[in-house]
């Protein structure tokens, strides 16, 4: 018997397809899903995941975007003028884990920068001070060069413009804000050039990679092209860092486990800064940031597009077709985890807590897995105590946004508590 196959409005895909997908991920590993224009399989097992994402990586090819286009099937015209595997390659140079004592300094120097003007009974607005953390982490660490604070707020402002950009593609459907989105990309273009002209082409980063690796790889890139490029690896690291602290807030506010890891702090850190060489003992608060990514992926969604016939779990998948990887389903497989809607960060504490390899997709898997997975995990958790250590934390009114990126709402305000150090 065949997968089962289902017709979901577009609209109602458009206005909430989590929702969507958490409802079909209970008719069974695969289901195909009629909309719009398009005839799309989901796949909602870990094992089918790794047919998709390793088995079949030849075949089943990552689009140029992850929105999911219910407009008419159409090849999907990758760029070959950058060879993805090679550059790759190129790129994890500069995000190895010789580099996490910088990403850590990075967070840390980050969230004091923020956190200067924080006061008992302050209420903060929380994204867009952990979104202009995100810029200052992913610039500094990963990209190798640094902007000016003029430079960061305009970027910031970009980036919050950018992640409105719909998940869900309806064609004939008006887009709003147009206007706006193009003025972020000016912005965003603008940043990516001052990144270029302060890079340190003397260490390893990403820009190492674009700047002295890139041009031989890909011969005759226009400027106007890298600067594409570098803003892509901009809002691709700042963007999931912004997202996912946002995350380890609400958690750190809300959750009962949250006083185990402020103990950890107390007995790690005292009352020291957060020192880079002391995270590999910050167990507890690296189990924090994992159960965090397990239950707030990035990107509840993997989507890849058939370049030529095949199959995944015995189903033909035509040339064209899009397959969609429903990460939330994965992620919370009680087939995978003990209590998989409950947060739990000590399942993180023995190792990979899954029952199966690809069990945690928040990273992807194969040759297209995330490359800052070691480096975002390093920022957020040295992020972590630097921000939070000196407050408590209460939530007015927890908002998360509609549209874009799945994340806290940019009037979401959070209220500080100073909560002293109490060394033994």
């Amino acid at each position: 018997m065949g997968a089962p196959e289902v017709t979901v409005p577009p609209q109602e895909l458009r206005a909430d397809f989590e929702a969507v997908f958490e409802r079909l991920a209970r008719q069974g590993d695969l289901v195909w899903v009629r909309s719009g224009q398009q005839r799309l399989l989901l796949v909602n097992g870990a094992e089918r995941a790794r047919e998709v994402l390793i088995d079949r990586a030849a075949e089943l090819v990552k689009p140029r975007s992850q929105t999911i286009d219910l407009g008419p099937p159409e090849p999907e015209q990758a760029d070959e003028r950058i060879p993805a595997p090679l550059f790759r390659r190129a790129l994890a140079k500069g995000l190895g884990a010789a580099r996490d004592p910088e990403v850590a300094a990075a967070a840390v120097a980050a969230a004091a920068v923020e956190t200067a003007s924080w006061r008992d009974g302050a209420r903060v607005r929380a994204m867009p001070t952990l979104r202009r953390i995100g810029i200052r982490v992913a610039c500094e660490a990963m990209l190798g060069s640094r902007l000016d604070e003029r430079g960061v707020r305009r970027a910031a402002d970009a980036l919050a413009r950018l992640d409105e950009r719909p998940r869900v593609r309806v064609p004939g459907e008006r887009e709003g804000g147009r206007l706006r989105q193009a003025r972020a990309a000016a912005r965003l273009d603008a940043a990516a050039a001052a990144l270029i002209d302060g890079a340190d082409l003397s260490r390893p980063s990403e820009l190492t990679a674009v700047l002295n690796d890139l041009p031989a790889l890909a011969p005759g890139l226009r400027e106007r092209e890298l600067r594409q490029l570098v803003g892509e690896l901009l809002l691709g690291a700042a963007g999931p860092l912004a997202q996912t602290a946002g995350w380890l807030l609400v958690r750190l506010a809300g959750e009962p486990g949250a006083e185990d890891v402020r103990a950890e702090w107390k007995e790690v850190l005292g009352a020291g800064p957060v020192d880079a060489a002391l995270l590999p003992r910050l167990r507890r608060t690296e189990a924090f940031v994992r159960e965090v990514t397990r239950l707030h992926p990035t990107n509840p969604r993997i989507t890849r597009a058939a370049a030529s016939d095949t199959t995944v779990g015995g189903e033909e998948v035509p040339a064209r077709t899009r397959v969609v990887l429903n990460v939330n389903a994965i992620n919370r497989d009680p087939r995978g985890y003990d209590e998989p809607g409950r947060f739990r960060p000590e399942r993180w504490l023995d190792g990979h807590p899954a029952a199966h390899k690809l069990g945690y997709l928040s990273f992807g898997a194969g040759p297209r897995r995330c490359l800052g997975e070691g480096a975002g995990l390093t920022a957020l958790t040295a992020l972590l105590p630097a921000l939070c250590r000196p407050w408590r934390l209460a939530f007015d009114e927890l908002r998360v946004t509609e549209t874009g990126r799945r994340q806290l709402a940019d009037d979401t305000l959070v209220t500080l508590r100073a909560a002293p150090l109490l060394l033994s």
